[in-house]
């Protein structure tokens, strides 16, 4: 007769083994830097250009501006309440805004994958099989703004083209929240942001958060923290250009509508070309040496807000 010699793991021990490990200075610091990237540059990056977004469209600032009076009025910022506020901000234009900035602007302009077995995909009905172990980079800002997903409508930035590269916040407003609706799976079905009342692109169509079950844990909370800090910036501010590169205070007053116009435009194209010149260094951001001016006024004092 043959005895086992291998002696059964202990299972007490082997959990004490797991509680009593410790992070290396390495793994703390990477950590760290995984915490600080995801909570933070990515969120302060949409913020940045949700605002520079509004600067350049006045009308869709104006629309914002309007449902965030409509939503909370004058309640201090800090009355808002996470529960019956904030939902209603976000199905408004205030999550139109931040959801078109980021299919326009999304923080890394390629998601990295590993297949961890074979699989079959199947595009445009031909079937593509993958190897286990291939590395593929989901192309975000090309799928964003793929038009076989999204309305789209003529462009009023380059005639006889549709405005998907546009930043129009309109196409992701729904109305009201329908009674039923037939959520495909992100894992956020649940959470209170989703009342229905913004768009919900077809399953793998919107790529900023990546998709399905590894999408990014973090996505509500972005959400959350765009969202109140738009609404705590244009419930009393408004955002233009700075224009005093071409005319001062003074003489911006003494202008007439079509000379601000014309002074704004050229503001605006200066914006696209800089952000047309966008570059990835770990998020995507202005070139390095660029910087589009803006200002902020007291909502009631603005100088360009009349003219789309």
């Amino acid at each position: 007769m043959v005895k086992a010699s291998a002696k059964p793991p202990d299972s007490k021990s082997h959990a004490n083994d797991l509680h009593t490990h410790k992070l290396s200075p390495d793994e703390i610091i990477g950590n760290s830097f995984v915490f600080f990237f995801a909570g933070h540059e990515t969120t302060g990056n949409s913020i940045h250009f949700s605002i520079l977004m509004l600067a350049m469209h006045q009308a869709s600032q104006r629309a914002m501006q309007a449902d965030i009076t409509r939503i909370v009025g004058d309640k201090p910022i800090e009355e808002i309440s996470y529960k019956d506020d904030m939902p209603r901000l976000y199905n408004s234009m205030v999550g139109a805004v931040l959801n078109e900035q980021l299919r326009l602007l999304p923080a890394v302009l390629g998601i990295p994958k590993t297949t961890a077995s074979k699989e079959t995909v199947t595009i445009n009905g031909r079937q593509h099989v993958f190897p286990k172990g291939i590395h593929i980079l989901i192309n975000t800002i090309g799928t964003n703004r793929n038009p076989k997903y999204w309305k789209t409508g003529p462009s009023k930035v380059t005639p006889g083209s549709s405005d998907i590269n546009d930043f129009v916040p309109e196409r992701w407003l729904q109305g009201e929240a329908p009674k039923e609706r037939n959520l495909h799976m992100d894992g956020l079905e649940n959470a209170s942001f989703d009342t229905g009342a913004l768009l919900i692109p077809p399953k793998g169509a919107f790529m900023t958060f990546s998709d399905g079950l590894r999408s990014c844990p973090g996505r509500r909370f972005a959400q959350a923290e765009v969202t109140a800090v738009l609404t705590a910036i244009f419930q009393k501010y408004s955002v233009e250009l700075d224009v005093t590169e071409w005319a001062s205070d003074e003489e911006v007053e003494a202008m007439g509508w079509d000379e601000r116009h014309m002074l704004y435009a050229k503001a605006i194209e200066r914006a696209r070309v800089a952000l047309r010149r966008c570059e990835q260094f770990i998020t995507l951001q202005l070139k390095s040496g660029e910087a589009i001016p803006f200002r902020f006024v007291e909502r009631g004092r603005e100088r360009f807000a009349d003219l789309e």
